[in-house]
């Protein structure tokens, strides 16, 4: 996030982490405090997540820390089920929503040709603003933490969240109305892809963006789909697993993937390093100029990768995002880009 590692926690107290708990509190193997060690009944695990060194190391989880979300949360009882959750999951959750975030402005930069300076030469905060004219998609949402993170940093933005899961707890939702709406839909269904299409005309004016963290086996290579159909400025994708093996005449969406654990097998490479390699490799099959096939960029090339570009990607691995699967393709659809300087 902008500013992220340079962000101060304030005056809470940061005693040595134990798990994500405060000091002298113990956690149990679940992450919580042991019982009749909470300290105060009104303790949750966001306030000993606040408290804990985790916030003074990561700088995902002190910019989510400093943000002044945390409070909000608190103080509205439409949350309790985030602010309660185990300590463990709620510090990877955060992790991994800050870091999908800080990845959103410059894949919308990058595809609008978005000047990255301030008039006065200094780098600009964020070129989205408060988020007006701008609209994010959450695939594979679950409960959401990537769209309330977002929708507390762009508060003029419009998110969707898109999920198949009919048992979500999902009470926090209506403090999110009406910037955050859910769609209860499978990502493959064709509703998915005109609701896509129709928020980016209707509400993306200023940028769009879809966003999928930790999304399994084939539906990653659904999200580079989508960006690609629907004329999403940019995705910020973190694969997950590899597509489950099946036999041929049980695939439901092709063969894309397959043989992937066999190969890494084979290869002696670390399948999930492979698979986002092939990821990568397949955004920039579709993003060739159509007539050789070519290729047009290179990992990580900010230039303008060669004739007939139409996006711009890059693949990184984020070792402070609290997940052995850490790996971000971030995606620009296309366009000149002012650098920062």
């Amino acid at each position: 996030m902008g500013g992220a590692e340079g962000a101060s926690v304030g005056s809470r107290p940061a005693p040595a982490d134990t798990g994500g708990f405060g000091g002298d509190v113990p956690s149990t193997s679940d992450g919580h405090p042991p019982s009749g060690e909470r300290g105060s009944k009104s303790m949750t695990s966001m306030d000993f997540l606040l408290r804990g060194e985790s916030v003074r190391s990561n700088p995902y989880l002190r910019a989510f820390a400093a943000s002044g979300l945390p409070e909000v949360m608190m103080a509205d009882d439409n949350f309790s089920s985030w602010t309660n959750i185990k300590g463990r999951v709620l510090r990877k959750e955060i992790a991994e929503a800050s870091a999908a975030a800080s990845r959103i402005p410059r894949a919308v930069a990058k595809a609008r040709g978005l000047p990255a300076a301030a008039a006065d030469g200094t780098c600009a905060d964020d070129p989205l603003g408060d988020g007006d004219g701008v609209v994010l998609f959450d695939l594979c949402s679950g409960k959401g933490f990537t769209s309330i993170f977002l929708s507390h940093r762009y508060p003029k933005a419009r998110i969707l969240m898109f999920d198949f899961d009919r048992k979500m707890n999902l009470k926090h939702l209506p403090s999110l109305a009406p910037r955050v709406s859910f769609h209860r839909l499978n990502l493959y269904d064709d509703e998915v892809e005109r609701l896509v299409s129709d928020a980016v005309i209707s509400h993306g004016d200023r940028g769009s963006c879809v966003v999928g963290v930790h999304l399994c086996g084939d539906l990653s290579r659904r999200a580079i789909e989508l960006w690609d159909r629907c004329g999403v400025d940019g995705l910020v994708l973190s694969p997950c697993c590899l597509v489950r093996e099946l036999a041929e005449v049980k695939r439901p969406h092709g063969t894309f993937g397959y043989g992937m654990a066999r190969l890494a097998k084979r290869t002696g490479w670390n399948s999930y390093r492979l698979w986002c390699l092939f990821l990568w490799n397949h955004i920039g099959v579709i993003g060739s100029d159509g007539d050789d096939g070519d290729v047009l960029v290179r990992d990580g090339d900010d230039g303008d990768g060669g004739r007939g570009t139409r996006h711009r990607r890059d693949l990184n691995w984020d070792d402070d995002m609290i997940s052995e699967r850490n790996a971000f393709l971030c995606v620009s659809r296309a366009s000149a880009c002012v650098p920062c300087g």
